[in-house]
């Protein structure tokens, strides 16, 4: 080892100084350079602060959460939009419940069909809403059908022998003979509804009077000359008074022009008498025309068409409650998918942040700077939606959960149980307008006694 002493010349005068000793050479020993070997000597460090290398791997699970969720963008962006789809289809098949529910359709309809039967209260046995098979409207039609062909067959025949037109359905005639079956079938139909209502208004005066005076020939012959002997009166409740002049004129003109034609066919056939023609016939338009004013029964058909109208309310209400339904159960699952979705987004973030405090805690465990004891676990605070605190006192770098809390503030004010209870809301109304009773009212016969005119028909 050589001699570190320096001696310094001076290249002028040759003078010489005494040595001067270098300083002692620098050694830093351990750096942060150095890889295997630690920067200073590890000393215990409370449990609620991080070492470096905690907080540097906390950083990088930091980067992991948000890239995780970051990559849910899509499916977060695609369930809020479902969410919203749904959430306005909903509100408007409620919208539309909720309308039909304000418009008292199903109250009015249940009420008007209360209201007929009080009316009818006291029918008893006989309830003028009853309408007896054989007088159902199909069957009417038919008869009446099946009149105006046959007068239609038979007068075409006597007019082409009237007029002798040639035999042959190629013929003209022919088919213009079977014209008047049109205008004998309107005929009928309107002499048996003309005749239909003043019937059935002498029915109801009849029915409504508790009083009738003695029937002799005499008072027959004196309807003959004076139809109406005495005033009569009538209240707004009452049914109007009956009309038959016209219709027992026109009824007549039917029945004579038909009974006509009959005795002139009667004598062009062989037997040479017209009487049997005209008896078979009138008979057969009589009945016609009687059969078509007996089916006339208006309280029968009030009493179908309220039934009618209740039935397609409450189909109709049926049907907005079930479509609601439908659109509920839909946005329920949209609702549900939404959570499901961010929670997976949750579970994604929190996955990373997790397992580096479950590396921290096991390193601490080995060394023993924070001692032995680890911090509580800390519960998920209020605004925690990632839920990476694990402990108490303990917390990792802040998480940018921008995205995870606007969709929990979206399944907070958009959630489904709201909707559910409006519709059930709904529901108990229309199920109300249903049940509710009606005050009772005064049957029309009530104060049919008390009316003179009713009791001097006859």
């Amino acid at each position: 080892m050589h001699d570190e002493t320096t001696l310094h010349v001076s290249g002028s005068n040759g003078r010489r100084y005494s040595p001067v000793p270098c300083t002692t050479r620098l050694d830093l020993g351990p750096t942060r350079l150095t890889a295997d070997t630690p920067v200073a000597t590890p000393e215990p460090y409370p449990a609620g602060a991080l070492s470096h290398g905690e907080a540097a791997r906390l950083l990088g699970a930091k980067n992991e959460a948000e890239a995780a969720l970051r990559a849910a963008h899509e499916g977060l962006l695609q369930a809020s939009a479902d969410l919203i789809g749904a959430w306005h289809q909903t509100r408007a098949a409620l919208h539309r419940l909720a309308l039909f529910a304000a418009s008292r359709e199903l109250y009015e309809a249940t009420q008007e069909l209360r209201r007929n039967d009080h009316e009818h209260a006291d029918d008893r046995p006989e309830d003028r809403r009853e309408r007896p098979i054989w007088q159902h409207p199909g069957v009417v039609w038919t008869v009446i059908l099946i009149s105006a062909v046959y007068d239609t067959v038979f007068f075409s025949d006597a007019l082409r022998s009237a007029i002798d037109a040639p035999v042959g359905v190629l013929n003209f005639e022919y088919w213009a003979s079977l014209v008047p079956g049109v205008g004998i079938a309107v005929a009928l139909i309107l002499a048996g509804s003309w005749l239909a209502v003043p019937l059935f208004r002498h029915r109801a005066w009849v029915d409504r009077r508790q009083l009738r005076g003695r029937l002799s020939l005499q008072t027959v012959l004196r309807r003959l000359v004076v139809w109406r002997a005495e005033e009569e009166h009538r209240t707004p409740a009452d049914p109007p008074w009956p009309a038959w002049a016209l219709p027992l004129t026109f009824a007549g003109l039917v029945v004579g022009v038909l009974g006509t034609w009959a005795w002139i066919r009667g004598d062009q056939s062989e037997f040479g008498k017209g009487w049997p023609m005209v008896a078979l016939l009138v008979l057969l338009t009589i009945s016609a025309i009687a059969f078509k004013a007996n089916a006339y029964h208006p309280e029968a058909d009030r009493a179908a068409r309220i039934k009618r109208r209740l039935l397609a309310t409450s189909q109709r209400g049926e049907t907005l409650s079930s479509e609601a339904r439908d659109h509920l159960d839909a946005y329920e699952k949209s609702w549900h998918k939404l959570s499901q979705t961010k929670e997976d987004a949750s579970g994604a973030m929190r996955r990373p942040i997790t397992r580096v405090w479950e590396e921290v805690a096991e390193e601490r465990a080995r060394h023993g700077l924070t001692g032995m004891v680890a911090p509580s676990f800390q519960h998920a605070a209020e605004g925690d939606v990632v839920g990476d605190q694990i402990f108490e006192g303990l917390a990792g770098p802040p998480l940018r959960d921008t995205a995870l809390r606007r969709v929990g503030e979206l399944l907070d004010t958009h959630h489904h149980e709201t909707l559910a209870d409006e519709l059930a809301a709904l529901e108990r109304q229309l199920e109300a307008q249903k049940t509710v009773s009606w005050p009772p009212m005064r049957a029309i016969s009530a104060g049919s006694a008390e009316n003179s005119g009713g009791e001097r028909m006859h």
